[in-house]
């Protein structure tokens, strides 16, 4: 592959094959960063992802297998990479797994598998990563990607909720420890985004109707990939320690649906009685 002509430190992306973190690697590579792309089992579809981002736009990557079920495992892969690319500047800790086991269906493998992946590796690349910051003087950036579901809870998200909010008061931490170093640690909160995960084609996010968001519909990769890159940039340089929501309102409605019952309710009690307060019979 060609050089790019960036002098930009690297950012590394996990699950960086598809949906978000495809969009990220976008969303970066356009704003002149050498690429480190995190995968798991999608080795043809990173493959795919490096040569449109050469295509598009001479980006120079690599790319990582990261198994993040493995934490210390994923953390020396990344200490690896770093000691071999040099200077990296940018973490985006994207990769992730759903999950809705009723808590009283609790799985301890499962489990431990939904935390390791959403929030023990994440937080032990941001130690490297951070740490390698620190060594070299550089005034990186972490960008964590969390959920709504970090702070509103959902039937069956036991495991998942938990994680995600895990790594979302991790991210304030960090952001404290770090700051004095003038390292600044974020993290994005999205709500539905249309992704293969969520059983969606991401091209069809304005066509995907969902009367229970504000907006009317789901975010699109690129919707949240331009947040993530914002925090990342020079742009957001006074932004540290924030969750920053991305749900075209979502988590604003969380009282609506009482609220229309409720009004329902008033309008029949009312209708109940006649102009002259007295009262109907049936």
């Amino acid at each position: 592959m060609g050089e790019t002509t960036s002098t930009k430190d690297a950012a590394l992306i996990t699950g960086a094959s598809s949906g978000i973190g495809r969009a990220v690697a976008h969303a970066l590579a356009r704003r002149g960063h050498p690429l480190i792309l995190g995968y798991s089992s999608g080795e043809t579809r990173i493959r795919s992802v490096i040569e449109d981002l050469h295509g598009l736009y001479g980006t120079t990557c690599r790319a990582v297998h990261l198994d993040l079920r493995d934490p210390a495992t994923a953390a020396e892969n990344v200490d690896a990479v770093i000691a071999d690319a040099g200077a990296v500047g940018c973490l985006v800790n994207n990769a992730g797994i759903n999950d809705r086991t009723p808590a009283a269906s609790a799985d301890v493998a499962r489990m431990a598998e939904v935390f390791a992946i959403n929030a023990l590796s994440p937080i032990a690349l941001a130690s490297v990563v951070g740490r390698h910051m620190i060594d070299r003087g550089i005034a990186g950036t972490i960008v964590n990607v969390t959920s709504v579901h970090e702070t509103i809870p959902i039937t069956g998200g036991t495991f998942y909720c938990a994680a995600k909010a895990a790594l979302g008061m991790s991210t304030k931490v960090m952001a404290l420890e770090f700051a004095p170093h003038g390292i600044r640690v974020n993290s994005v909160a999205p709500g539905e985004t249309a992704t293969a995960m969520n059983g969606a084609d991401e091209s069809d996010y304005l066509r995907i109707t969902r009367p229970d968001i504000p907006f009317g519909r789901p975010a699109g990769v690129g919707e949240v990939a331009s947040l993530v890159a914002y925090l990342a940039s020079p742009d957001a340089a006074y932004v540290t320690g924030g969750s920053v929501t991305v749900d075209g309102g979502l988590s604003l409605t969380a009282a609506e649906a009482n609220a229309r019952r409720g009004a329902r309710a008033a309008g029949s009690a009312r209708d109940s009685h006649d102009p002259t307060g007295n009262e109907r019979t049936a």
